[in-house]
């Protein structure tokens, strides 16, 4: 027989010597009132005894007691269990900047905006042409063919150079097409004057992609801390769900606990049966409590559990034996400066630098629409060689020729460009507003970030101060119960505000770092960064579930004096 199994039979066999050593003792313990008159001093003593032998036997057993000899299968899940690390904040966010999908699409946005800014440049490829005619039938009967390159200058002209050979018969109003036996060299050039020469089109676009190719590393800050901020606040939200439904267990346990009591007591008499009645349904109602913050914890673990990535990228939902057993111990927090935190969140958070990329790109569109108010006046030259025999009697082709000039062209109305500036005004002036705006958000994010977490930090203090004076008010009363001073429903009260406390205490430390991690976000700090550092903070030792204070323990004569009515005058 295991030394379980002897422990238990042991436990039994005194909790039936109690039922009979009190049989003969009944104390009714159904009393309408919150706070009972005391009963006589010897039951009361003798019942504070009775509740600390049945405590004393439904205790688990002690821990030296299990043999040496456990089974290998439970070694290893002990050794598993300890192995396993509490998951950290900066461990979510890790797998965040890796895996997350919204994220890796942010990460391609400067490839992307690579791309199109090697496409912009494209306008200034050299091209190859050539071309093989033929007529072989008709009066006309001539042969064709020329090849040549030719590209756009950077400064909005034209180059082009080239060689073609043209024989045979060609139409009298076609004799340009003719060249003598070697054929002939051409270059041409193209240069604007006006319109086309200080910008263009082609160079609008080459520098509105590199502004966009800029904007890419805002844009992916502007992805890191949107969703790095709702990382943040699920999992608080998942920690602080977890001390809760440990909370509502300890809750629980106490009903259970006290259940086992009332059974033995009822068995000897020494409750009256109404309260255990009453227990059993103080354990249904804090079962469904549990219940509730179960569902609420393993929501909070699925929403976390999209932020949270496995090495395959799949959302990895985290097992509860990962959830830290305290809160981060909260550093006290000085006195901000605002106006030195507003200039620097203005100088690091994405928002503006990507408006201030925009503004830039639309003023490229007004300047190119002011350039195209001027008139279209280019300087055009050509220069061409024959070569060989000449083609004809006359060898009209075995000059040099060159031709300058200049060609001219203007819209009349110009209603194009005056409409783009006009257009192009507006849009300035809707991005300056809205950068105006933008800056608002940025310094009324940073107050109420830096009063949030000021306040918190109070709440968290006075919250504290409540669940310690809740967990000794609630011994007292406790002891009270003991000795018969207070019935079951004014204790149930006692230990369910204990309770709410205890959450109260919970969702005020949830708060401050949810408020911490908003005010890292309104200064533009990057979120791995701030998360490694509120992960490296040791642990709190603050009261709450699995870490409750233990109380000084009570002698019966200031309890008694405790719960005496003041004596009438």
């Amino acid at each position: 027989m295991s030394a379980i199994a002897r422990s238990s039979r042991r436990g039994a066999t005194r909790l039936a010597l109690a039922a009979m050593l009190w049989g003969g003792c009944t104390i009714h313990a159904g009393a309408q009132e919150g706070i009972r008159a005391p009963q006589d001093e010897t039951d009361q003593r003798s019942f504070a005894a009775f509740l600390a032998m049945v405590e004393d036997e439904v205790q688990p057993p002690p821990a030296e007691v299990v043999e040496s000899n456990t089974s290998e299968g439970a070694q290893a899940a002990q050794s598993t269990a300890a192995a396993e690390e509490p998951l950290k904040l900066a461990d979510v966010l890790a797998s965040l900047y890796r895996a997350y999908p919204d994220i890796q699409r942010a990460r391609q946005l400067r490839p992307l905006a690579g791309g199109e800014l090697l496409s912009a440049y494209g306008a200034y490829d050299t091209r190859f042409n050539a071309h093989s005619l033929s007529e072989p039938t008709g009066f006309y009967e001539n042969y064709r063919s020329g090849l040549g390159v030719a590209r756009q200058t950077w400064w909005g002209g034209y180059l082009s150079a080239g060689y073609r050979i043209g024989r045979g018969f060609y139409q009298p109003w076609y004799k340009e097409r003719q060249t003598d036996d070697a054929g002939e060299f051409k270059i041409s050039a193209a240069q604007p004057l006006l319109q086309g020469r200080a910008i263009d089109p082609q160079r609008v676009a080459v520098f509105q992609a590199s502004l966009q190719q800029q904007a890419a590393e805002p844009q992916f800050q502007q992805a890191i801390l949107s969703i790095s901020s709702e990382a943040i606040e699920v999992y608080w939200e998942w920690v602080a769900a977890g001390a809760v439904l440990q909370a509502q267990q300890e809750l629980l346990d106490l009903a259970v606990k006290r259940g086992k009591q009332f059974e033995v007591g009822v068995k000897a008499g020494k409750f009256a049966t109404i309260n255990l009645v009453l227990n059993q349904q103080l354990i249904a109602e804090r079962s469904a409590l549990r219940l509730k913050a179960q569902q609420n914890f393993q929501a909070t673990a699925f929403k976390l559990g999209l932020y949270l990535r496995d090495e395959s990228g799949r959302p990895l939902v985290p097992a509860k034996s990962w959830l830290p057993t305290q809160f981060p111990v909260i550093k006290q927090q000085t006195e901000f400066d605002f106006n030195a935190d507003l200039a620097a969140a203005l100088g690091r958070r994405p928002e503006p630098q990507i408006l201030q990329y925009e503004l830039r790109q639309v003023q490229w569109d007004r300047r190119l629409a002011c350039n195209e108010l001027l008139p279209r006046f280019d300087f055009v030259t050509e220069a061409s060689q024959d070569m060989g025999e000449p083609a004809t009697k006359s060898d009209d082709k075995g000059e040099f020729e060159l031709m300058i000039g200049f060609q001219s062209e203007v819209p009349i109305q110009r209603r194009k460009a005056r409409g783009k500036i006009q257009s192009t005004s507006a849009k300035i002036i809707q991005i300056n507003e809205k950068l105006r705006l933008v800056r608002d958000k940025i310094a009324t994010d940073l107050q109420i970030a830096q009063n949030q977490l000021m306040l918190a930090q109070q709440i968290v203090e006075q919250s504290e101060l409540s669940l310690r004076a809740a967990l000794d008010t609630l011994a007292r009363y406790q002891k009270g119960f003991e000795k018969g001073y207070i019935d079951l429903i004014y204790l149930n009260l006692l230990e369910t505000k204990a309770n709410e406390t205890e959450i109260k205490l919970v969702e005020a430390q949830r708060d401050w770092f949810t408020a911490l991690g908003a005010m890292q976000i309104a200064l533009g700090l990057d979120p791995l960064d701030q998360a490694v550092v509120v992960s490296s903070l040791p642990a709190s030792e603050r009261p709450g579930p699995g870490n409750l204070p233990e109380v000084e323990a009570f002698d019966d004569q200031e309890i008694e004096q405790a719960f005496q009515p003041p004596a009438a005058d």
